[in-house]
């Protein structure tokens, strides 16, 4: 089953993540172009520039919220908590190219 509202398919395990406290790179499998991404207990902050968010700086995502973020073949999604206690759920997907559908 796919991503909902993107024709795709899944390339990576459901993963949980609650050592947020330094920043953590995700790494990107092989097909992977997008990723859902929810945080769970605390606010967390991302990147996707390779630079290294902190706790104040970055995209934020709150607790409770569910995003979708597309990754590009050179970029890089790093992740970390704003306040202790935070984690992450996340699962990669490939999108589908109308000749794949």
């Amino acid at each position: 089953m796919g991503l909902t509202g993107y024709n795709s398919l899944i390339v990576g395990a459901h993963t949980t993540n609650s050592s947020l406290s330094s920043a953590v790179t995700l790494t990107t499998p092989s097909g992977g172009d997008v990723v859902q991404l929810q945080a769970f207990a605390q606010n967390i902050r991302y990147t996707t520039d390779g630079t290294t968010p902190t706790t104040t700086t970055g995209f934020q995502i709150t607790a409770g919220s569910l995003v979708v973020i597309d990754i590009g073949p050179n970029q890089t999604l790093k992740v970390i908590e704003e306040t202790a206690s935070a984690s992450i759920q996340y699962q990669w997907f490939r999108t589908l190219k109308d000749q794949d559908a």
